[in-house]
């Protein structure tokens, strides 16, 4: 039984790729990620297809936790099997920020645009103080776009924006 967390992040939305199939490391990670959160307790909030959000689903499920899909109604595809509970919005737009409103906190994994739209927008948010949860960096690839993004001095990264190179690290922070 996942224990309850101490801590005020009950819900994370972890976002990445929906590319990646079952060889790929991006989606044993994300596998693993849903697991260790479900252990501690947290809701994963995800985007309900293929690739990490199956695999976030995957993890969830293994170790009897509860992950949260986040659809767009009349997409070609369906929400994955995994998904405990699947929410349905009219769009991509509403869809992102469900996704950003139902999160505690973010954990991005390596993504294409999609995945990069998705951080851009909560940095964003952040930025202007629309926001105030942490955004945490598991993705290598993201991690060194950021990394070389800071050297321009006209490019504000917020606070609570975090680089940690593994899972468990990402489990620390929440339970900070």
């Amino acid at each position: 039984m996942p224990r309850s967390p101490r801590k005020r992040f009950c819900r994370v939305s972890v976002l990445g790729s929906g590319k990646v199939h079952e060889k790929d490391p991006v989606y044993q990670q994300a596998v693993d990620l849903g697991q260790a959160l479900a252990q501690e307790g947290f809701t994963v909030f995800h985007g309900g297809f293929g690739g990490v959000m199956e695999a976030v689903a995957k993890g969830s499920r293994k170790v009897k936790g509860r992950n949260i899909g986040v659809t767009i109604c009349g997409a070609s595809k369906k929400a994955n099997p995994l998904v405990d509970a699947e929410i349905r919005m009219p769009c991509w737009q509403s869809r992102l920020f469900k996704l950003v409103e139902s999160g505690d906190a973010y954990v991005f994994l390596d993504g294409a645009t999609g995945t990069l739209t998705e951080l851009f927008v909560i940095l964003e948010m952040t930025n202007r103080r629309l926001l105030k949860k942490p955004i945490i960096i598991l993705g290598k690839k993201l991690g060194s776009l950021l990394n070389m993004l800071k050297k321009d001095p006209h490019f504000d990264l917020p606070r609570q924006l975090v680089f940690v190179r593994s899972i468990f690290q990402v489990v620390r922070y929440l339970k900070r």
